[in-house]
């Protein structure tokens, strides 16, 4: 049975609808439709590529390096050049390694966690070969296998190489010691952090004649928190190990150089006449007490204040403090 609501029902609905005696339900929200979704403050989707000329620096550095350490290893001319820092998220670094790849697990002390250097499958045949004697450039299957125990074993002098250069290179910077953990091949295995944390990516191409590949280093951002901000400013001028060399020769050839050496007992004023009718035994009265302190001079410059003595029946001068200020002290 159809039921016809009269003109009067009609009109008393709406009133009641409009002066709000009954009320209008509420309409289901299709949340889909919507098209939001959770945002965490906490976590940036978006990476902000930083300038941390610090960083480029030791990078600069480092590149130096293993261009001469790894060519003068392989004993062949290799050019190496330098793709621009990156910052990206672990895990979408991880993704693109292949399988198997070298992955070498190291920690960089005084820093917290690891650090991961990457060299690319290709790469490792070819040092492989060429350590063995051949050209490096031979094609080799790379899918479906694993390294032998051989190949990552003469791999492993290669990583001694970049560990010891990535050591030199940081030195200016903030001194480190570069311990390996262990090497990997798969990539699940090398996670060295969370695959959200955000790693400082530095990629080195390796031209071998035919071979090409590239050697990258992946540091978590939060291991260098303690050195965020030297990393970002402006780096003077890094130190080579030849400046160090040299630095610690010069310092051992100065401690060597003979000095002048002249304590000053006191001050008197005589007359000429005086001085020449001195005999021995006669005293002259100086204007220092036994018990004041009594400046020594290098070189003629007054560095210490002390006090004259006997050690071991021999004339001494005891050193009570430096002389910081040649006006005050």
């Amino acid at each position: 049975m159809e039921q016809i609501l009269s003109q009067d029902e009609v009109d008393a609905l709406l009133k009641g609808i409009s002066g709000g005696d009954i009320e209008e339900p509420e309409e289901q929200l299709d949340e889909e439709s919507l098209e939001y979704s959770s945002y965490d403050f906490s976590r940036q989707e978006r990476i902000v590529q930083v300038k941390m000329p610090a960083m480029e620096a030791i990078n600069d550095v480092f590149l130096r390096s293993i261009r001469a350490s790894v060519s003068g290893s392989l004993r062949r001319i290799l050019d190496i050049t330098a793709v621009p820092m990156e910052l990206e998220r672990f895990g979408a670094f991880v993704r693109t390694l292949p399988v198997p790849s070298s992955l070498q697990i190291f920690k960089m002390e005084p820093f917290r966690g690891h650090a991961l250097f990457v060299i690319e499958p290709k790469l490792v045949f070819a040092f492989v070969e060429s350590f063995l004697g051949g050209s490096g450039a031979r094609n080799v299957r790379i899918e479906g296998r694993d390294f032998t125990g051989i190949e990552q074993r003469l791999i492993q002098r290669i990583v001694n190489l970049l560990l010891s250069d990535l050591e030199k290179a940081w030195y200016s910077l903030q001194p480190i010691k570069v311990q390996h953990i262990r090497s990997e091949i798969n990539p699940q295995f090398a996670k060295i952090c969370e695959p959200e944390d955000v790693v400082i990516i530095n990629r080195y191409e390796v031209d071998m004649d035919r071979a090409v590949g590239s050697i990258t280093s992946c540091i978590p951002l939060t291991n260098l928190e303690s050195v965020k901000q030297k990393l970002m400013t402006t780096f003077t001028r890094e130190q080579s190990e030849e400046d160090i060399s040299l630095k610690r020769i010069l310092t051992e050839n100065i401690k060597n150089v003979p000095g002048l050496l002249k304590v000053e007992l006191g001050n008197t004023q005589i007359a000429a006449g005086d001085i020449l009718n001195l005999e021995v035994g006669d005293i002259i009265q100086l204007d220092k007490r036994k018990d004041e302190l009594m400046p020594a001079f290098i070189q003629g410059v007054r560095k210490y204040m002390g006090s004259p003595g006997i050690h071991r029946n021999n004339k001494a001068f005891l050193i009570k403090r430096k002389v910081f200020d040649q006006e005050k002290d």
